[in-house]
């Protein structure tokens, strides 16, 4: 029975269009989210219950539940007419005999356009005589058919008012952006709050921009599809590098006696840990291109779809989420962020320095290598050891496969080069000697290219600039004064030992206050003293083996560490996460805790190797969170990583060359 044009119909709203992606099976009580997504309402519901909020699956949008729960989302009314005309169309194309829809019993001859019925002789004639169905169009099935298959968009049936159902929509309100019947218009939709327009003619100004939206969307939806080629190609690159860079490695390895496969082996993990990393990204921006492409595909699918099956009241009943929905998609980024950082590897006969087979080398990226030790200020005659660590664009730590330079620029505007020395783990060491008083500028390159940050400016000042204070223990005096800070008001706090107590004063050396804790067992010694973001103090109390927080006028926060610290020396608060490090002499550790005093855990003990102390007393943490502690019988400075990992270190020399006990 179903002509030809039927046929491309059905085709054209395959069952997938109709099937909720939740359940796999055709809609039943579709209700659409503002993505233009539809589910079916249990599926929601049963997701919801499962998940405690309400995400799409589809492209993972958050919303929030309306009043009334999912019930309360906006039903696809025009999902809805689909289904119906797609079971209507699939049994006419199967041949199957039409009951009537009324009666339940007779052959069906007709079709009522609104009711979306088929009936009999004698249910039409009741339908034309009934005052609520009088009105109705009514139509035998051959000429619905025929009507079918040539101008199907006249058989769309009329809309009526759900507040006022004997009504049909004839008006847009353009103020609420809804259909609404004339009854609506003088009672909710009242002029002049409420501006109103034929329903037809604000249907079709909106098919004209929504037409011009879907080209968009489609130039969109091809820009997605190549980037999302570039992603699939970029991940092939990386791995093809990886598995090259690999056979270079065992190739250099075959060469070397078995005595040293434990070093291929460690080379090639590293090596693979490294992509790993980069692969992962690449596949997850695959899936993310995956995912946008596909938005991009369904959003301009339904459109389409909107537009060419559904009337002026679907059309419009969509029109917010609609518009809003394909501007989101349009405006959308689509192109992938993945770096496409190499790393080779390079072989070395110098074991000591390479390695046992050498070293693997990568692309940096230069917004996230990092410049430390930055001295505020550096007094003539003596020097500064800048370290720059070099970073690829994931902010890992790599050698780079160009060198580090760096050059001065000294207060008379020559240049000059500095040496910079390799440490082949990633960072490097640039001394800066301050030669003479000025502004030293720094400037650092890796490939010829400055890095993120520089030039690094370097005051360097004449000498002593002030001297604060005398001995004693009056107002302004001092007596054994072992550390100072400067707190959130530019104030210098001075950790006052034999006087016990700290002391602030103002930067050019006039007293304000005098802090003083009477009430521990033994006398209140202070060591060192740190001040935190919030501007509270946290004083090494030595004597009493203990760290005591204050405010700025000397009231007691708290104060712990008694049953850890066994000869607490030095204190430093870290400005990533305001945990609180304490080194330890006698102990021969660095121990953390939180700002309010929980005990995390410690770092270090006797011994004179690589990360090992023997008597570490002062403590330092850079903007970064490396950690720089004074290993003093040791005679060095050790630098560890924000989660406690050894870096490097260096001796203390005096400028005679003869090594010096370090303490802050």
């Amino acid at each position: 029975m179903a002509a030809a044009s039927d046929r491309k119909v059905l085709e054209e709203i395959g069952e997938d269009f109709l099937c909720c992606t939740i359940c796999l099976e055709q809609f039943k009580s579709p209700k659409i989210l503002p993505c233009l997504h539809t589910f079916c309402e249990q599926c929601l519901v049963t997701l919801v219950e499962k998940t405690g909020s309400l995400n799409c699956p589809e492209c993972r949008q958050k919303y929030q539940l309306p009043v009334g729960g999912v019930p309360g989302i906006k039903g696809n009314f025009f999902m809805a007419n689909l289904i119906e005309i797609f079971k209507q169309r699939l049994e006419s194309r199967q041949g199957a005999e039409l009951k009537c829809e009324g009666c339940q019993e007779n052959t069906a001859t007709h079709r009522c356009i609104e009711c979306k019925q088929y009936i009999c002789v004698s249910c039409a004639k009741v339908h034309r005589n009934l005052s609520l169905t009088r009105t109705h169009k009514l139509m035998t099935i051959e000429e619905f058919e025929t009507v079918q298959s040539t101008s199907p968009v006249t058989l769309r049936a009329v809309e009526y008012c759900s507040v006022h159902n004997q009504n049909e929509l004839k008006f847009y309100c353009e103020t609420c952006q809804v259909p609404v019947c004339s009854d609506c218009t003088i009672v909710k939709h009242r002029i002049p709050e409420h501006l109103h327009r034929d329903l037809k003619d604000a249907a079709d100004e909106y098919l004209t921009e929504l037409k011009a939206a879907v080209d968009k969307l489609k130039v969109k939806e091809q820009e997605a599809e190549k980037n999302k080629t570039l992603a699939k190609q970029i991940h092939s690159d990386l791995t093809e590098q990886c598995s090259r860079e690999e056979r270079k490695v065992r190739m250099k390895a075959e060469e070397i006696i078995e005595k040293i496969k434990r070093e291929e082996q460690r080379l090639i993990d590293e090596l693979k840990n490294n992509y790993k990393m980069k692969i992962k990204h690449a596949a997850v921006e695959i899936d993310e291109m995956e995912l946008k492409h596909g938005n991009i595909k369904s959003t301009c699918s339904y459109i389409e779809m909107l537009m060419h099956h559904g009337n002026a009241a679907q059309l419009l009943s969509t029109k917010g989420d609609a518009g809003n929905r394909m501007q989101q998609l349009i405006i959308s980024e689509s192109e992938p962020k993945i770096q496409h950082d190499e790393v080779v590897f390079t072989s070395g006969c110098d074991f000591k320095e390479h390695g046992i087979l050498g070293i693997l080398r990568s692309d940096i990226c230069k917004s996230k290598c990092t410049v430390d030790n930055i001295p505020k200020q550096l007094v003539k005659g003596d020097s500064a050891d800048l370290l720059v660590t070099t970073r690829d664009s994931m902010g890992n730590q790599v050698v780079p496969k160009q060198p580090v330079k760096a050059k001065v620029r000294k207060p008379d505007a020559s240049w000059e080069d500095i040496d910079v020395m390799d440490n082949k783990d990633g960072t490097h060491r640039v001394t800066v000697f301050g030669q003479v008083d000025g502004q030293y500028e720094v400037t650092m390159t890796v490939g010829d290219q400055p890095m993120t940050g520089c030039p690094v400016i370097i005051p360097v000042i004449k000498g002593l600039v002030k001297t604060i204070g005398s001995e004693g223990s009056d107002e302004g005096q001092y007596n054994v004064p072992q550390s100072v800070a400067i707190n959130k008001n530019g104030d210098i706090v001075t950790a006052d030992t034999d006087n016990n107590r700290l002391q602030i004063t103002t930067r050019d050396g006039t007293f304000k206050k005098i802090l003083k804790f009477p009430q521990f067992k033994m006398p209140f010694t202070p060591y060192d003293i740190a001040v935190c973001s919030d501007n509270a103090y946290y004083s090494l109390d030595n004597e009493n083996k203990q760290v005591v927080v204050s405010d700025e006028d000397g009231h007691i926060i708290t104060n712990f560490g008694q049953n850890e610290l066994t000869d607490p020396y030095g204190i430093a608060i870290s400005p990533l996460d305001s945990n609180v490090y304490v080194t330890d002499y006698n102990d021969d550790c660095v121990r953390i805790y939180t700002k309010h005093g929980k005990y995390l855990r410690s770092f270090g003990s006797n011994c004179e190797g690589q990360g090992k102390f023997d008597g570490p007393s002062g403590v330092v943490i850079g903007s970064t969170g490396m950690v720089f502690v004074a290993d003093r019988c040791n005679n060095r400075i050790q630098v560890f990583s924000a989660h406690d990992q050894y870096l490097y270190s260096f001796d203390c020399k005096s400028t005679a060359g003869e090594s010096v006990s370090p303490t802050e």
